[in-house]
């Protein structure tokens, strides 16, 4: 069989990927704009997806079909391809499609999240895709190669590790070439004391089982090079300064990324580091997957860190200013343990406290609240209420809709001002006898108790009704 040329290559992927020019045309317009108005006549409906700096790299386009199916055509700008074509480091360019695959199934799924993955792809990806391949190429025909990949848990769904298009992005081609990277952690200690010594770095943070290294300047991020697969880390390609710079903390200065070493790391011991960039909502292990739950990993076993991440974060979410259901470092906070933190927001006489669709496994003390009315807790994973909201004598509405509680506190019958209790999308198997003092005929002052009796059960459901006889209970 005649063997492809790298030109006929080209082409067809060229064709295959609806490869579109994105300057400027003959007539000072832009040829992205043309190729919107190609997909519009065709009956699509296009949406532009540009880079952070605001250049077009691709165009989402969509439309229904005679049967009322959704068809989407993904169209990459050509200098996305020239960018995958200076990546791929085969003469014959034989990854260039695999690359061209990845970006557009990030794109063809289309929700937010992988919009951003497709971005990340184009801007932080791409510049160290070529030496991962180069460790693919050179190794993947070992036996060495194969057997640990097949033995790597993030791996476990590639059957044949020497076919790229089974890798499904670049986080998992590194885990595949990683055995493969030379790397001395022992140096890595040195160089951080280095770094922190000369001013270019700080670290907080040392105990027993962990450190953490604040870089402030790029030579000192990329200590990690050869160990993480964060685009910070690479040497020559700009993200680091962009991160950290373009992103600004509450007060306006330039935003920190915090990496996190598990100790054993220097002694080979282990491969544990983890980066984390509070103001684009990051976490990410060495591979650069998200699939990181920081309170167990690390928080549970520092009790240094946990203390030093609570200050920072809680001086970070004091100090924004665009409000509460915007405040990433609140999000953060909740996800680092903290889900009390949240209270502490709001000022002790507030009269009203709404959160909503937030983790909040169990409410903290509110003794704090001398004159709240309104209580509105939905969607929050809510797991159990502090006897303390029993002591809110001034509470009128309680909603806890959508959480997963199963009881409710005894005390509940202390809340002699309560007009209205909500807790429909609860599954609560077992109300307290003590409910009977909320209403009316027993000095309280309930109007309404909203439940759904499948939810609670017919028997809950008629205890309800001996208990309060004269509220509405729907």
């Amino acid at each position: 069989m005649k063997e492809i040329s790298v030109t006929d290559r080209l082409t067809f992927l060229a064709e295959s990927f609806d490869i579109f020019e994105c300057g400027l045309d003959n007539t000072g317009g832009s040829s992205a704009d043309n190729k919107v108005l190609e997909m519009t006549e065709a009956g699509y409906t296009p949406q532009l997806v540009s880079t952070t700096n605001g250049k077009v790299m691709a165009i989402i386009s969509t439309k229904v079909n005679e049967k009322n199916r959704i068809l989407k055509h993904i169209s990459i700008c050509s200098e996305v391809f020239t960018d995958m074509i200076v990546s791929d480091p085969t003469e014959n360019k034989i990854y260039l499609q695999w690359m061209l695959t990845v970006f557009s199934r990030f794109l063809r799924f289309g929700e937010k999240t992988n919009i951003l993955s497709a971005i990340r792809f184009v801007e932080e990806d791409l510049p160290q895709a070529s030496s991962y391949l180069v460790l693919f190429e050179e190794n993947k025909r070992k036996k060495k190669f194969k057997e640990l990949c097949l033995s790597t848990y993030s791996l476990k769904q590639i059957i044949d590790p020497t076919n790229i298009n089974q890798f499904k992005s670049l986080s998992q081609l590194f885990d595949a070439v990683d055995p493969f990277i030379e790397k001395e952690p022992s140096a890595v200690e040195r160089t951080m004391q280095k770094f922190v010594d000369s001013g270019q770095a700080l670290i907080p943070v040392k105990d027993r089982k962990f450190t953490l290294f604040i870089p402030k300047t790029t030579e000192a991020n990329v200590v990690f090079d050869n160990f993480a697969n964060w685009c910070t880390a690479k040497k020559g390609n700009g993200m680091f300064n962009s991160y950290t710079t373009r992103n600004k903390k509450p007060n306006g200065e330039n935003s920190d990324i915090y990496i996190i070493v598990d100790n054993k790391f220097f002694t080979g011991e282990s491969e544990e580091i983890y980066q984390i960039h509070f103001e684009t909502n990051q976490i990410k292990n060495k591979s650069n997957s998200s699939n990181v739950n920081i309170y167990e990993n690390i928080l549970s076993e520092s009790e240094s860190l946990s203390i030093y991440f609570y200050e920072t974060l809680m001086k970070m979410a004091k100090e924004f200013k665009q409000g509460i259901d915007q405040n990433k470092y609140l999000d953060s906070l909740i996800k680092f343990g903290f889900s009390e933190s949240l209270f502490e927001m709001f000022p002790i006489d507030t009269p009203s406290i709404k959160i909503m669709k937030r983790e909040i496994p169990k409410l903290p003390d509110m003794n704090r609240f001398k004159n709240i009315d309104q209580l509105i807790i939905t969607d929050a994973k809510l797991v159990e209420l502090h006897p303390s909201v029993c002591n809110l004598n001034t509470l009128n509405i309680l909603v806890l809709t959508n959480n997963n509680i199963k009881t409710l506190p005894v005390e509940i019958g202390q809340l002699k001002n309560l007009t209205f209790l909500n807790v429909t999308g609860n599954q609560i198997k077992d109300f307290p006898s003590e409910i009977k003092y909320l209403d009316k005929s027993n000095g309280g002052s309930l109007y309404r108790l909203a439940v759904k009796e499948e939810q609670i059960g017919a028997e809950n459901y008629q205890k309800l009704k001996r208990l309060l006889p004269e509220t509405i209970i729907s």
